[in-house]
Order: structure tokens, then C-alpha cells, then sequence
């Protein structure tokens, strides 16, 4: 007894079975051991190992060299059948890794090509491990994204039927993971596009507003105790459609587009109860009818239009430049971006354009961003703006959520503006508030005939409180006799 008891109060055995291994020296070794039975502290295990020494055992590594590593540098690795977990020593950070069996075997599948094929990079972000770690642990398991995703322990264990569920399951997850990382590079190739056009173009806008001027008189409203802001939004405005009176019911063309825009804008700013801090105002968002030469949608699809493309584009930006000049009489103007899916690309160009004739415009801000959603603070209020396609718009609050993670946490008030469907319609979800606003836009062969007959056309104009957010809707209508 006395011999045997000595063995095990030292955690002989224990040393025994893992000194096969090899370890660099005995404080290593220690903290396998601790992290194998915490029980005995790394001290005692230390202890313990120089007394096992003391016998004429070695710990020490063999000469043999990991592929993947320099020759300096041994990574071991253990599975521990009974507890299913997986022990990874990482020499080089000094550090021992214990991940659970379903842990490991998952992060397995995800490097391999069936489970997705992650990179270390996104294996780290993925499992919440530092990179350098990751990367380490991949290498020491010599793990290759061709290589089996299932562990021999999986394929020894579970029912042929089984496997192959759980495989067609990684492949459909493999699919998922190939489509989001195309949308990834899409996204970052248009990011390009986008760059290389507005270095290209902006030059020529800055040469071709020179000779402009902006004169404007004040209005005589006072700043109200209570300070708010004041966002106009005169989404899908369609500059340059054509509807014929006979043929849909109303005319509307690129001068009613501009009358529209004009009358009730000032008759908004008429209805207000004192003078806003500042003025957030939309372009974009389908400001323009169509978006190529050809006279079509950014899609392409063909369209009924007012005058060439070119004259659209032309008058279009000379028109908002001179509905800034109105709002300008009234409060300072920060100017957001919002792509639509009929002028995706000339609403950059008019950003662009308005960037270069307000440059030296103090009380003006144009806000260039080609993001499909933006997002400015005011006040408690976060406030966010988009076209409202290409998204589900019941989504909206847990994108500005997640998308907006700090300042959604800081503010008190969600707000989402958005266009495209031409109504105005005011909804609360999931801690947010959902304005979707209406158009001035006349109808044109299409919509007559596909029955959008339906929403009250109008300007609308939000009052955003300091403290207490969105306060107000105004709305100005277009009256059918006009």
C-alpha cells in the first residue's frame, strides 16, 4: 500500500500518462496537468512533477517536427474520451485550450469546405476566439478546408443515416455562407465603383457651379423654447415622368413635378409653430425618374418620360438646389442620401453636385455617403433613413439596432423614414417608429394600369423634439383640381 499510495498522492499516473506527450520544461507541463485536474495547483503539480523526475523519468519532447511548425515549436493536442473534451497546448502563447467535444467538432465543420470553408479570420470572429488563437488551434489540429468535416470519433459513433442528414445540413449552410460572402464582395466592389466615380466627377461639378450664387432672405419666425428639428422628405418625386391627362386620369409632368414641390413646401414651413433648429432634408430616393441615357430605371427598365434624360438630369439638380435656397430662408440644412430604385446612380450625382455648390455655404451640409442606410443623431432622438426597397421594412428597427448598436443604446427615440410605396403611413415596431412617406408623384401609364390609384399624394414634414422625438406630422396634400 505504501508504494502505491505514494504514486498516487504524487498524481504519478497521472503524470505518466501525459509526459509521452512532451513539454518544453516543467512549469508547461504543470499547467496541462492543473487544467487536466484543477484539484492540485499548478505549484503542487510542479512538485509533483520534479519528485517523478527524481525516479529517472524525462518529460522532455522528442526530436520529431510538426510540418506546420518551426522546429522549435511543438503544439500538442489530447482528446479526452471520458470528460468529450478536446486539449490543445499552444506552445507559442503558452497556453492550454480545453473546448468542449460539440464545440470543436463544429468548429471543424466550419473549416472544412463542406461546413462554409471559413478562414482563420472569420473562424475567430465566429467562435469569439482571438485570431492569432484561432489560427494557432487550426494549425495544430492540421485542419484543410478539403478535409473530411466529420472527426473519426463521429464517424465511428453515429448511424450512416445520421451522417448524412447532418452533411446535406453543412452543405445547405455551405450555400448560405458562398451567397452572403458574394454580396460581401459585391458590396465592396460597388464601394469601388462608387469612390472612382466621385473622384472622377467631382472636378467637373465644382468647375460647373462657380458662377453660382446663393442669395437668400430670412424668414421671420422665432426659435421656439423647445427646440426642435425639422425633417422634409420629398421622396419619389419622379422628376421627368410623363403621365398624359387622357390617358391616366391627371397630367403630371416635369413642371407640375416642380410647382408641387415648391407650393407645398412653403406651405409646410407657412403651418409651423416657430422657427426648427435645423432641417434634415432627404434627396434622392427616387427624385429622378429614370437613371441612364436610355431613359430607363437603374434596373433598365423603360420608362414614359418628360423631356431627354439629359434635360431631366440637368433641371433635376438645378430644382433642388433652389428648394434648399427655400428651406435655407428658414433654418440651417443638413442633407441626407437616399438612393432609390429608379435613380440609384444620378442621386449620387446629385449629392455630388449639391456637395460642390454649398461647399462654402455655412448653413448648409451635404452628407455624401453611398450606404444604403443612413443615420444622424438629434438630440434623444436616432434617426434613420432609407428608400425602402431591397429590405423588409419590419426588419428595420433590429438592422438600426444591430447596424447602429452604440447610438441606438445612447438615445431614448427610434425613428425610420422611408419612401417607395407613395403613402404615408405611421407605424411603432420593436422600439422603433416606421414613417413611411408619401409622394407628390402623378401617376403614368404603368400605375394607371396596374390599379396604383389609391394614395393620397402630398408633402409631409416631421417635427423631431429635442427630448421627446417625433411630436408632429404635417401634411400638405396635392388637391385634385390644382
Amino acid at each position: 500500500m505504501g508504494e502505491n499510495s505514494d504514486r498516487v498522492l504524487n498524481g504519478g499516473p497521472v503524470i505518466d500518462k501525459y509526459a509521452k506527450r512532451g513539454w518544453s520544461n516543467a512549469t508547461q507541463f504543470a499547467q496541462f496537468l492543473h487544467e487536466v485536474d484543477p484539484r492540485r495547483s499548478v505549484d503542487a503539480w510542479r512538485i509533483a512533477i520534479n519528485r517523478w523526475k527524481k525516479k529517472g523519468n524525462s518529460f522532455l519532447p522528442k526530436n520529431i517536427l510538426d510540418e506546420d511548425n518551426a522546429p522549435d515549436v511543438k503544439n500538442r493536442t489530447y482528446y479526452d474520451e471520458g470528460e468529450d473534451k478536446y486539449l490543445t497546448f499552444l506552445i507559442n502563447h503558452n497556453e492550454i485550450i480545453i473546448m468542449p467535444g460539440h464545440k470543436h467538432r463544429a468548429m471543424r465543420k466550419s473549416y472544412s469546405n463542406v461546413g462554409g470553408g471559413l478562414s482563420a479570420d472569420e473562424m475567430a470572429s465566429e467562435y469569439s476566439m482571438p485570431p492569432s488563437i484561432m489560427s494557432a488551434y487550426v494549425r495544430c489540429w492540421k485542419w484543410r478546408h478539403a478535409m473530411d468535416p466529420f472527426t473519426d470519433g463521429e464517424i465511428t459513433l453515429k448511424e450512416t443515416t445520421s451522417l448524412v442528414d447532418e452533411y446535406v445540413h453543412l452543405k445547405r449552410k455551405e450555400i448560405v455562407i458562398k451567397g452572403e460572402r458574394e454580396a460581401k464582395r459585391q458590396m465592396e466592389k460597388d464601394a469601388d465603383s462608387w469612390r472612382n466615380f466621385r473622384q472622377s466627377i467631382q472636378d467637373e461639378f465644382s468647375e460647373l457651379i462657380k458662377p453660382y450664387k446663393h442669395r437668400v432672405s430670412k424668414t421671420g419666425l422665432t426659435l421656439k423654447k423647445e427646440k426642435y428639428a425639422l425633417v422634409i422628405s420629398p421622396t419619389d418625386l419622379h422628376f421627368g415622368k410623363y403621365g398624359w391627362i387622357s390617358e391616366t386620369g391627371e397630367q403630371y409632368n416635369r413642371e407640375d413635378a416642380r410647382n408641387r414641390l415648391i407650393e407645398k413646401t412653403e406651405n409646410l414651413l407657412s403651418r409651423l409653430p416657430g422657427k426648427p433648429e435645423k432641417i434634415f432634408l432627404t434627396a434622392g430616393s427616387d427624385w429622378f425618374h429614370v437613371d441612364n441615357d436610355i431613359g430607363g430605371t437603374t434596373k433598365g427598365t423603360p420608362q414614359d418620360i418628360d423631356g431627354t434624360p439629359a434635360q431631366i438630369l440637368m433641371e433635376g439638380v438645378k430644382l433642388a438646389s433652389d428648394h434648399i435656397d427655400i428651406l435655407r430662408s428658414v433654418a440651417p440644412v443638413e442633407i441626407i442620401l437616399m438612393a432609390g430604385n429608379h435613380d440609384r446612380h444620378t442621386s449620387l450625382m446629385l449629392m455630388l453636385y449639391l456637395e460642390a455648390a454649398y461647399k462654402d455655404v455655412k448653413d448648409v451640409n451635404v452628407i455624401v455617403n453611398a450606404e444604403p442606410r443612413q443615420y444622424v443623431i438629434y438630440g434623444n432622438s436616432l434617426l434613420g433613413f432609407t428608400h425602402g426597397d431591397k429590405v423588409n421594412l419590419n426588419n428595420l428597427p433590429s438592422i438600426m439596432s444591430i447596424e447602429q448598436r452604440e447610438a441606438w443604446g445612447i438615445t431614448k427615440n427610434h425613428v425610420w423614414f422611408h419612401g417607395h410605396l407613395h403613402h404615408l403611413k405611421v407605424s411603432d415596431k420593436n422600439g422603433a417608429t416606421i414613417i413611411q412617406l408619401p409622394s407628390l408623384a402623378g401617376h403614368d401609364r404603368y400605375h394607371t394600369r396596374s390599379g396604383y390609384v389609391m394614395e393620397r399624394k402630398g408633402l409631409c414634414a416631421h417635427m423631431i423634439d429635442e427630448k421627446l422625438g417625433v411630436v408632429a406630422n404635417l401634411f400638405s396634400p396635392v388637391i385634385d383640381d390644382e
